[in-house]
């Protein structure tokens, strides 16, 4: 008798052992409850892991990047830039005193991104200059008076498998191209998808009044890496400095 009781104990913890796991059970704790069930629901979401980098191959054949057509004002501005240029002036920008180049500038770098996900916002990692930007998906508006910032104030949401992210409040030193800035009315909105396993697409479309004579639209393809994002410190072994009127400048010494 001893032995079939036995032998019935352990045909049953056998049993027991492969049943699948119960999901965890709702605690007494509704805040808890609800953190738990907004950290599952990131399992959903289009999966973006791992680094992205430019595709400076263009090995997809993405279409060349189509001309800004500019308003008079801005037009005459940066054709000024371009002759000073051409004197030897402004060849060197703010980023070679270490300044970041904010957006769009931070996202064309040729330097890989990450992306993380929370229940209320993505962060975007950049290893240039070891920067991040906040897309904040709780359905905040923007502020009325926002802060200006390099990389603006973001928001965000999804359009099916596609993020949309809508960023206004930019910094002065902001450049949207050579010879090209902006007024405090710029909006940049991105929409960002997986194309292909190893390939995410990323649409910049720019609207300023002040500027572009008609919003501007231009598409970056990145390429997936089996990488991970290293240190990046601008101020390491730095040699610029700046001119009498503060503009980058070479110094040797």
């Amino acid at each position: 008798m001893t032995t079939r009781i036995t032998v019935a104990l352990a045909l049953l913890a056998s049993l027991s052992a492969c049943q699948p796991a119960a999901p965890p059970a709702a605690t007494t704790d509704p805040a808890i409850d609800a953190r738990t069930a907004a950290w599952a629901a990131l399992g959903k979401l289009p999966d973006w892991s791992g680094v992205w980098e430019i595709d400076w191959r263009n090995t997809r054949g993405s279409a060349p990047r189509p001309q800004m057509k500019l308003t008079p004002e801005a037009q005459a501005k940066q054709d000024a830039f371009r002759a000073a240029q051409k004197k030897g002036e402004n060849l060197q920008g703010d980023v070679a005193n270490c300044v970041p180049p904010g957006m769009p500038g931070i996202m064309s770098q040729p330097y890989p991104i990450q992306f993380l996900y929370q229940p209320d916002r993505i962060v975007i990692l950049t290893e240039a200059y070891m920067m991040y930007r906040v897309v904040f998906m709780d359905g905040r508006p923007h502020p009325e008076d926002p802060d200006l910032t390099f990389h603006g104030h973001s928001t965000g949401k999804w359009e099916g498998d596609t993020l949309v992210i809508e960023s206004v409040g930019f910094a002065a030193q902001n450049r949207l191209g050579p010879g090209i800035g902006h007024s405090d009315k710029l909006k940049i909105t991105e929409r960002i998808r997986r194309v292909a396993p190893e390939w995410l697409e990323i649409q910049m479309t720019f609207d300023d009044p002040e500027i572009f004579a008609e919003p501007y639209t231009s598409t970056t393809t990145y390429r997936h890496l089996d990488d991970e994002l290293r240190e990046y410190v601008c101020l390491e072994n730095n040699r610029d400095g700046a001119d009498s009127n503060g503009r980058p400048s070479m110094r040797l010494e």
